[in-house]
Order: structure tokens, then sequence, then C-alpha cells
């Protein structure tokens, strides 16, 4: 609990409501850039040119910064409105924001707000718009987020020139499961009938022809590859008999608003420049067993340039996690390889450059250990990894204790607790 209480500030000082004394550094230079901006609406147009578009270029009409910046600004109080949706109805009206900062667009104003304004709540949740507005720009304006679209293409088409051209069949199959006596592995099969206790997935196989000299088939049962701005959360929607996707828009406010992951992920993982998220592209593989895995580990190895193109390898397939395998929301139950490849690319438009690196990151599962993420009740459920990191790893920092006292953090974490010991609603 004492770390949900009092979490570690030094990647994002300024969602730190005791700003002035952990970082007085930082509370000056923003005091500095107050007065200097008050007095005088000159200061306060070169203050927004500066900040919002590069050195030298010709600089913009007052009225065209203000927008830009109102724009991020209001894109924070939209990723503010999709976290209390997800917060527990107990306290989503204890946190809810001050209207005066809500309500508020103006950069200069929000500065006011925080040296100015008497009340410790409004001035943190000035500090907090600012800064949350201040990464969703940096995402905005990172080179590795604007590439990413493209990145994924052409990922995608080695994958589709290099291994599903090997398909020889592809249909789609149900697997009708459940959950084993010892509450973590999960018993399948693969059509027949639908049991009572079970749950069924509709999984699109792939039958890949690994060629000589092995004439090896590779089962796989599930392939996705997903570009993190791009993705819309998902959540499974219980039929009669079977699970389909059904999406669920988390932050539908926001104009970019695939861009709201982003943000919370830097926040949880205590990434202050989007360039070091190295999971922005990531590719999921569904294989049959073990021995499959080997075989998708060998082809995604060769096809990307061999082993020394890896990087942070985990693999809890094997049942012996090492320090560091599993992240700190993951569930008991929870079993896959992960790993980072550098991808070496060649931009179309500057043929003659030289090619450079991006990543993707690797998830491989064998059926049984994906059957387990999928399950509604069993704890290694992607949802409820999902819920627990936003509840655990985000609210601290959003909501301090300092300011909102400990009801939403001792709430969120029993919440989160409950979840990740199984009991997980229905």
């Amino acid at each position: 609990m004492e770390r949900y209480q009092t979490p570690d500030y030094s990647a994002h000082p300024l969602l730190n409501p005791a700003l002035s004394e952990s970082d007085p550094t930082a509370f000056r230079l923003l005091y500095r850039t107050y007065l200097r901006i008050l007095h005088g609406a000159e200061r306060y147009i070169d203050f927004l040119d500066r900040m919002l578009h590069p050195p030298g270029e010709a600089a913009r009409s007052f009225e065209s910064n203000l927008e830009t910046a109102r724009y991020y600004l209001n894109e924070a109080d939209r990723y503010m409105n999709g976290i209390l949706q997800i917060l527990p109805d107990e306290v989503r009206g204890v946190v809810e924001p001050v209207p005066e900062v809500h309500g508020s667009s103006d950069v200069l104003e929000l500065l006011s707000m925080i040296y100015a304004n008497s009340d410790r709540r409004t001035r943190f949740e000035a500090q907090r718009k600012l800064y949350l507005s201040k990464l969703f720009f940096d995402v905005d304006h990172c080179r590795e987020v604007q590439d990413g679209a493209a990145h994924k293409r052409y990922f995608e088409s080695l994958l589709d020139r290099h291994l599903f051209a090997h398909s020889t069949a592809h249909h789609e199959i149900e697997v009708c499961y459940d959950i084993a006596p010892d509450g973590v592995t999960m018993r399948y099969q693969i059509g027949g009938t639908l049991r009572p206790g079970q749950e069924c997935w509709t999984f699109d196989l792939h039958l890949i022809d690994l060629a000589e000299p092995s004439r090896r088939i590779l089962h796989i049962y599930y392939y996705s590859c997903r570009f993190k701005k791009e993705i819309i959360p998902y959540q499974y929607r219980r039929g009669r008999t079977q699970y389909a996707v059904h999406p669920t828009e988390i932050w539908s406010g926001l104009d970019r608003r695939r861009n709201g992951s982003i943000v919370s992920k830097m926040i949880r993982k205590g990434i202050n420049d989007p360039r070091m998220i190295r999971d922005l592209i990531g590719a999921m593989f569904i294989v049959e067993n073990l021995h499959e895995v080997e075989q998708m580990k060998e082809v995604l190895v060769d096809l990307f340039g061999g082993p020394f193109r890896l990087r942070n390898v985990a693999d809890t397939l094997a049942g012996e996690e090492r320090p560091g395998d599993a992240g700190s929301y993951t569930g008991e139950g929870y079993r896959v390889f992960k790993c980072e490849v550098d991808v070496l690319h060649r931009a179309p438009s500057a043929p003659d450059s030289l090619p450079y690196f991006f990543p993707v990151e690797l998830q491989i599962y064998t059926l049984e250990t994906y059957l387990r993420t999928i399950h509604t009740e069993h704890y290694a459920s992607h949802q409820a990894l999902k819920r627990r990191q936003f509840l655990l790893g985000l609210v601290p920092y959003i909501f301090p204790v300092l300011v909102y006292g400990t009801e939403p953090v001792t709430v969120c974490s029993a919440e989160g607790t409950r979840v990740a010991s199984g009991g997980i609603a229905g």
C-alpha cells in the first residue's frame, strides 16, 4: 500500500503535488516563466511560439498559437473524462475535476491557478492539466509515433512474404475450454459439443509449411499486429455459448484518442520520452504447443537477422520465471515468450540513405496459455491485467494522497488486488 501512496515522481515531477519541495529547480523555472508572460502580451506570444514550433520558423499568429495550445489542453480534459469512466463508482465523485480547472483552456490562466490560488486541489489540478497536455503534445511530435503506421505496414509485408505466403490451409475452428482442477491450466478440445461450464472461442487457423529440410507444419491459431496509436481497447461480450470481440472506446472523447494508451503507459512505467516506448508496434502469435513455440522463434529470428537483433527476452512458458520476466501486474498463471526485435528498414522516401532500426515487441503463446488470457474467470485474463495496470499503476499519480486523501488509492488498490486474486466480476 505504501508504494501506491508515495509513487516515484522522478520521471514525471510535474505530477507531484509537492513540486516546490521535491524539485525546487523545476518549480522556480516554471514560476519564472509565469512571471515573464504575466507582464506583457508580447512575451506570452513569444513563449507560445517557442513552445509549439521549431526555432527559427516564421512566427505564427497569437490566435493560431492559442488555438493549438487550447487543443492539447482540451485533450487533457478528455483524457481525464475517460479515466473517470473506468474508476470504481464509489470514488468517482471524490476526484471529479474542479470546474474552474476543467473549464480552462488557457496556459496563462492555468499557471495563475498554480501560483496565485489558495486551494491546494485547484493548484494541483491546474499543474496536472498542463503536464498532461505536454505529454499529448510530445506523443504527437515523436517521430517514432509519426512513422509507426508505416513501420507496421512494412513489418506486416515481411510476414506476408516470408511466413504467410507458405500457408497451405486457412480456416476457422472452434475451441471449447474450461479451467482444470488446479485452477491454472486450461482444458480444451477443438470442435465438438460445448459442455456445461465451458467457454468457446473461434480461431482463424493458418497451417504454415516450413518447407525443407524439415517439412514441418506450423499451426498459427491466431496472429495480430497492432500499432499502439491505432488500438481500440476491447472486451469480451458473452453470448449464449460463445465469446466475441466487442470494441469499447475508453478514450472516445479524444480527437487522437489512441494516444491515451501511450500517455498512460508513460506515466505508469516512469517514461518521460515517448521515443523510449519499445512496444509501439507489437505482434502476437498463438501456436499449438511448446515445440511449435521453438519453431516460431526460429522462423522470426532468421527473418529479422539472427539472435543479435533480439533484446529484453522474457520466457515464462517453461514455468520457471527469472526476476523481471513477468510484469508487476501479471497474473500468476500468465505464460508467454516475449522479446523485442530490431527491424532494419530503409525509408522509401530516402532510398540512398542508410537503413535504420525500429523495434517490434513479439509475443508467442501456446494455445493453452493463450486461453488463460481470454477466460473470463481466470486471473491471467487480459481484461483483468489491463484493469490492474490502470488501478494500481495510474491512479496514485493522477489522484495523489496528498491532494485527495487515501480513499481513492485505497479503494482502487483493493479493487486491483481483488482482480489480481481472481475475483473478476462476471
